[in-house]
């Protein structure tokens, strides 16, 4: 059975974002075994930009970041959640973003991700401003470009608007995410 890794970049394990990602497990049952990942419950320390990682292979830093690596290369899909947090991506999320950085290694000059196995991935962002796919479009092809630096080249995104963890599953936005999603993962 194929491996969804879906990371939750809200600090709230009960919000907007979450609820997007229990439906996509929820939904994606069948013929996939997903782990949700909520970031707000982890202690992950930000990148200290020491390049041991670089020198050894691995990150010098031992917190709850270090059993993530070999789950991201175990999977076979990668989906990234957060809310946005003024502008831009949680901080939370940008801590975990800053230290996949360990998972790329400098081959002859060449930067050469690490991710394991050929991997699927999609990004989406929840906000509560009702313009908000107009608004934060940047912030979700910001995440896909990080998808793709990883060599990851079958991505989708979406940004939801109006976010509220009661109604976000009804939303237009959150369903032609869902069949986005369902279509990729065929």
């Amino acid at each position: 059975m194929q491996k969804i890794l879906a990371i939750n970049g809200s600090p709230r394990g009960d919000g907007s974002t979450a609820k997007v990602l229990e439906t996509i497990a929820e939904k994606m049952n069948g013929g996939y075994s997903t782990e949700i990942v909520n970031l707000g419950g982890l202690n992950i320390s930000f990148c200290k930009a020491c390049m041991n990682c670089k020198k050894t292979g691995s990150c010098a830093i031992s917190d709850d970041m270090t059993p993530l690596y070999e789950k991201i290369r175990d999977a076979d899909v990668l989906i990234f959640g957060t809310p946005v947090y003024f502008g831009a991506e949680t901080g939370l999320f940008k801590n975990f973003l800053d230290r996949m950085y360990a998972m790329v290694q400098i081959k002859n000059g060449v930067r050469t991700p690490e991710l394991g196995k050929p991997k699927k991935g999609s990004a989406f962002i929840t906000c509560g401003a009702p313009d908000g796919n107009m608004t934060y479009h940047g912030v979700a092809t910001h995440l896909i470009s990080i998808l793709r630096s990883f060599g990851i080249s079958d991505v989708s995104s979406t940004v939801i608007p109006k976010a509220d963890p009661a109604t976000i599953t009804g939303q237009n936005q959150f369903a032609d995410y869902m069949d986005a999603i369902e279509f990729q993962l065929m």
